[in-house]
C-alpha cells in the first residue's frame, strides 16, 4: 500500500501509550543516533526501505526514525497472529505524523477518534487478518485537509463510496484489501485532490491479468499509483493519468527475491513508490528520476 504525500507538515510524534504509538522522548533520540545516522549513510538520504519486521523491532525502528526526521510513505502489515510490518520511509522534517501498530477494529475506530481531536488524520491504514483478529497499523499526519476514511467495506460498498466521495471531489490516499478470499474488505483514506486527474481502480486480478493491465492502462496514459495484495493472492490497483515509462514492478516476488531486487533496483537508481506484502508473497512498484 501506498500514499502520495498529502501535506507538508512538521515531524513530530505525540505522547500516547506505548506499544501502539511510536514515542520518540528525548532519551530515545539520543540512544538511537549513532544506529540511525549508521543505517541512513548506507543508502539514499532522502528515503530509506525497511524489510518486513516484527512488532517489536519495527517499533524500535519507527522510534529511531521518527526522531530523526523520517516519515513512512509505504506501509504494509501482513500475518495476523504476529505481524509482520514492511515500510518506505522518506526524509521530510517538515511533517508532523503519529504511527500506530497492533490495533484491533474497535481500537483503530477510538483511535480514529482520539486523533482528531490532537488535529491528525489518518494518512495510511493497512489491514491483516479477518474478524475479531484482524490487526492494523495507521500512520496519523496533522492537517487540517479534508479527509474521509473508511474500514471494513465490502467490495460492491468500497465501490459505492469511492464513486460518491470522487463525485464530492476526493480521490484515493491510502489502499488496503484484508480479511477473507470469501469476503475480502477494504480499508481506504480519501483525501480532496489527493490525486489530480483520472482515476480508475481494478480488483480480483491475477498477477497474470494485473500484468496485462498495466500495458493496457499504460495506452490510456495510466499508471498505477496505488496497489493491494487481497486475499487469495489477487490484486487491486489505483490508476492515474501519468506515464508508465520509469517505472519496474514486480509482483511475485518471495521474501528472499523482493530482497534480492529491492538492492538491485537501488543501484539502478530505482526508488520504490508502492509496495504490499501477504504472506510470504511481495509485490512492488519502483520508478527511476
Amino acid at each position: 500500500m501506498r500514499t502520495p504525500r498529502i501535506v507538508a507538515l512538521t515531524t513530530a510524534v505525540a505522547a500516547a501509550a506505548a506499544p501502539m504509538l511510536a514515542l520518540a522522548s528525548p532519551a530515545i533520540a539520543e540512544q538511537s543516533t549513532t544506529t540511525t545516522t549508521q543505517t541512513v549513510q548506507n543508502g539514499p538520504l532522502d528515503w530509506l526501505a525497511l524489510p518486513a519486521l516484527g512488532a517489536t523491532d519495527w517499533l524500535q525502528r519507527v522510534k529511531q526514525l521518527v526522531s530523526t526526521g523520517y516519515v513512512p510513505e509505504v506501509l504494509s502489515v501482513t500475518n495476523a497472529a504476529n505481524p509482520q510490518y514492511m515500510s518506505v520511509w522518506v526524509k521530510d522534517t517538515t511533517r508532523k505524523v503519529n504511527v500506530l501498530q497492533g490495533l484491533s477494529a474497535t481500537n483503530l475506530q477510538q483511535r480514529i477518534a482520539d486523533q482528531l481531536k490532537l488535529g491528525y488524520q489518518p494518512a495510511l491504514i493497512s489491514g491483516a487478518g479477518s474478524g475479531a483478529g484482524a490487526v492494523f497499523a495507521v500512520v496519523f499526519e496533522k492537517t487540517t485537509e479534508k479527509i474521509q476514511s473508511k474500514l471494513g467495506l465490502t467490495k460492491d460498498a468500497f465501490v459505492t463510496l469511492n464513486t460518491k466521495l470522487a463525485a464530492a471531489g476526493y480521490t484515493l490516499g491510502s489502499l488496503d484489501v484484508y480479511g477473507t478470499v470469501e469476503k475480502p474488505l477494504y480499508a481506504a483514506v480519501w483525501v480532496v485532490g489527493g490525486v489530480a486527474g483520472t482515476v480508475q481502480v481494478t480488483t480480483g486480478q491475477t498477477v497474470e491479468q494485473r500484468g496485462q493491465e498495466l500495458l493496457a492502462k499504460a495506452k490510456q496514459g495510466l499508471h498505477p499509483v496505488l496497489m493491494s495484495i487481497e486475499p487469495g493472492k489477487l490484486f487491486t490497483t489505483v490508476w492515474s493519468k501519468g506515464s508508465a515509462t520509469g517505472l519496474k514492478e514486480y509482483l511475485n516476488l518471495s521474501r528472499v527475491t523482493y530482497t534480492l531486487k529491492s538492492t538491485e533496483m537501488k543501484a539502478l537508481g530505482y526508488k520504490p513508490e508502492v509496495l504490499d506484502t501477504d504472506g510470504n508473497l511481495i509485490a512492488g512498484i519502483w520508478s527511476k528520476g
